[in-house]
């Protein structure tokens, strides 16, 4: 397999390299009428949705997807990651996962197709900003019917940022919704095919967990409210998360994590989801057999917000149409 390679070359600005940019036009985010609810850190009627980018491509369509994210590493990000898009395509939402976590990666070795031939990132060159979606798309691996599109750092060299941008701009072809697992948000500031998303952030239910997770939640807070002024920024610049997924530790680590109400408080921000840790789905991961199924407990206590992504992306005869989500109670997963 070559490497893909197509675009501009980059330039020396004021003694640095940096990209020069394809043109970019302006898309406004698309607004999705919710029910007003009033929780910790949520105004009644804010737009919390499911939408594209707002910005467009000059070469092709914006990028409808969800980013997801967390403050701590080691608590299954990855993993949720790939199980909400396996319950999406089982509702009839065509799904394609990118991996953007730039100093882990690995979602391929995590859900066992290492060894399946296809394009990494890592591989991907575009110097003029721009990557052929149609050829991206063939040259996908393809895990239980979802397109993938892994990181594996340890096989390429660093990239350009201009050169993941156009990755992830090009992916938008591939599925209805672009599931992106961002780790904590580093290092993908650059990206404007990332502007605007709505993103999921994975809490670690401990103390630690929780200090870390409200200052990701403030440091995203405040990278929206700066617009393009703060475009060096590392950080991602996605919108607030639109939702809270708690995982407990394992006892292993400490006796019992924080009580949701209390995590609540702490954040001024609802945690939507709690869940709680399954050996066997961890014996699965760790001993390479990749994710093999949602557990049943994940299944039930996500089902809800599921719904909630799903009924936010509608794909009727390939034009977008935003409707109205139902309301989300938080679900507590048993052992």
């Amino acid at each position: 397999m070559t490497e893909m390679s197509i675009g501009r070359p980059p330039t020396m600005v004021k003694g640095r390299m940096k990209g020069r940019e394809p043109e970019w036009t302006p898309r406004s985010f698309n607004a999705v009428g919710l029910t007003p609810e009033r929780r910790p850190g949520r105004v009644a009627g804010e737009d919390t949705g499911i939408g594209r980018s707002d910005t467009g491509v000059k070469y092709g369509s914006a990028v409808t997807g969800l980013v997801f994210l967390s403050a701590s590493g080691g608590i299954g990000l990855t993993t949720m990651t790939a199980l909400m898009a396996k319950q999406l395509r089982n509702m009839a939402l065509s799904c394609a996962l990118v991996d953007l976590d730039l100093g882990g990666g690995g979602m391929d070795v995590l859900v066992g197709i290492e060894g399946a031939p296809g394009m990494r990132l890592g591989r991907i060159r575009a110097p003029l900003g721009r990557v052929d979606p149609q050829a991206l798309r063939e040259e996908l691996p393809i895990w239980d019917g979802i397109p993938l599109l892994s990181n594996d750092p340890w096989t390429a060299l660093p990239q350009g940022w201009w050169d993941v941008d156009a990755a992830v701009s090009a992916m938008a072809g591939s599925a209805d919704l672009l599931l992106i697992d961002a780790g904590r948000g580093q290092s993908l500031g650059n990206l404007r095919s990332l502007k605007g998303l709505p993103s999921l952030l994975m809490v670690d239910m401990t103390v630690l967990g929780l200090a870390r997770a409200k200052a990701l939640l403030h440091a995203l807070k405040g990278r929206g409210n700066a617009g393009d002024r703060d475009h060096d920024s590392p950080l991602i610049s996605c919108r607030p998360p639109m939702a809270l997924i708690g995982m407990m530790p394992t006892q292993h680590r400490v006796s019992h994590g924080v009580d949701p109400e209390q995590a609540e408080e702490f954040l001024g921000q609802s945690v939507d989801v709690v869940l709680k840790p399954q050996p066997k789905l961890s014996a699965s991961v760790l001993d390479g057999r990749g994710l093999e199924r949602v557990p049943r407990a994940y299944a039930r206590a996500l089902q809800p917000l599921v719904e909630r992504i799903a009924g936010m992306v509608v794909v009727s005869g390939g034009k977008e149409e935003w409707v109205s989500s139902r309301g989300l109670a938080r679900s507590e997963a048993a052992k």
